[in-house]
C-alpha cells in the first residue's frame, strides 16, 4: 500500500480566485511536486473535505460548516478531486485528525469525518 500524507491545498483558475481543500495524497506526489520535478499535470487528492467558516456583521467568526465529498449534500461525490499542480498556490502537510478535532470542540457536537468514505 502507498504512503499517504494530509494536506490543505489552496488552488487557482484564471479568475483569480483562490479555493482550499484538505484531504490525502501520495507521499511521492507530494514530494515530487514539493522537490519542483512534477509542475504540471494531475495529481489526486484523496477523502476530500473543507470547513467554511461563517462571519457576523462586525467580522468575528461565527461558527463553520464541514463539507465532504461522499456525504450529505455531496453525496454524488466519492471522495477524490483531481487537481492541475499548475494552479497549486501552496501547498501544506496537516493533522487532519487534530484538524478535525479542534472543528468539534469549536461546534461542540459529534463528528466521524476521517473514516473511509464508501467506494
Amino acid at each position: 500500500m502507498e504512503n499517504t500524507i494530509w494536506v490543505q491545498i489552496e488552488t487557482t483558475k484564471a479568475n483569480d480566485s483562490v479555493w482550499s481543500f484538505k484531504g490525502e495524497m501520495s507521499q511521492r506526489d507530494f514530494k515530487a511536486i514539493t522537490d519542483n520535478r512534477r509542475s504540471n499535470g494531475y495529481f489526486k487528492l484523496d477523502k476530500v473535505y473543507w470547513i467554511s467558516s461563517s462571519y457576523d456583521d462586525c467580522g468575528n467568526e461565527k461558527g463553520g460548516t464541514l463539507y465532504q465529498y461522499g456525504q450529505e449534500n455531496l453525496r454524488a461525490f466519492r471522495g477524490e478531486l483531481y487537481l492541475r499542480i499548475e494552479h497549486l498556490v501552496s501547498i501544506a502537510p496537516i493533522d487532519a485528525e487534530l484538524d478535525l478535532e479542534s472543528f468539534k470542540a469549536a461546534q461542540q457536537k459529534h463528528l466521524s469525518v476521517v473514516t473511509p468514505i464508501r467506494n
